[in-house]
């Protein structure tokens, strides 16, 4: 039985205005940094789903923007909105026709709901589809965030989760080089009146509380210097250049 996984989607991204506008921000601020100057550069989104993506590079003025998308119904929604987005049943098969091609990959929330045996050969094909010294730009779970267990589970599809050693070590052997794992930070700390309790701050002011235990007991247990380092961010955002 094949699942509509775009009924699911639609869920946690509905498509009206403040949820679109939440999403934009958080995209020009996670990846505006990360993109190169050149606005011809090509860009490929894997598992871009309804196109948000590349929507949102678009407004920052990128014009060689493809995404390829195995859910058929995600990736009708995204052509109706005039992006050049392809169906395909096998992500590695569109890939093998487009060695040496891109500048940048995003594979963001996607390497997830890969089944672990395939996902080598699934990362390969992407590093084989891109230029030299060419950026892939990851998002994954993060399996040290307090609520791992619940992100990992959440989503039906969902084949695993990471720690920045796990995604780390795996980028090394397929293809890129010196993977640089940061955390991703959905809401900022409210700017003005911070200490009013309202649904915002309150639950900044909760996150901080969970974050010092959480960091107090990986300290406990990995001692000072990998407790204090390691990420506690729900999800985990991996930049690895292709290896020469």
């Amino acid at each position: 039985m094949t699942l509509d996984y775009s009924r699911f989607y639609a869920r946690y991204h509905p498509d009206d205005p403040a949820h679109r506008n939440g999403l934009r921000l958080l995209h020009r601020r996670m990846l505006g940094p990360l993109l190169p100057l050149e606005r011809d550069a090509p860009v490929l989104d894997v598992g871009c789903g309804r196109g948000y993506a590349l929507q949102d590079l678009a407004e920052l003025g990128y014009r060689n923007l493809q995404g390829v998308e195995t859910d058929a119904n995600q990736a009708a929604f995204a052509r109706n909105q005039q992006l050049d987005v392809v169906h395909a049943e096998s992500t590695e098969t569109f890939l093998a026709t487009r060695s040496g091609t891109y500048a940048v990959v995003l594979l963001m929330d996607v390497l997830e709901h890969v089944p672990r045996p395939a996902q080598p050969g699934f990362l390969r094909a992407i590093a084989a589809s891109m230029r030299p010294g060419g950026r892939l730009i990851c998002t994954v779970p993060n399996a040290a965030s307090s609520i791992a267990s619940y992100w990992l589970h959440n989503d039906y599809t969902h084949q695993t989760s990471f720690t920045t050693d796990s995604l780390s070590g795996l980028l090394e052997q397929c293809g890129f080089a010196e993977p640089r794992c940061t955390a991703i930070e959905f809401t900022l700390r409210p700017r003005y009146l911070f200490w009013l309790p309202t649904p915002r701050t309150v639950a900044w002011w909760l996150r901080c509380l969970v974050r010092m235990r959480q960091r107090a007991v990986y300290v406990a247990e990995l001692g000072w210097k990998r407790g204090r380092e390691t990420i506690l961010t729900p999800n985990l955002l991996a930049v690895a250049d292709k290896a020469g």
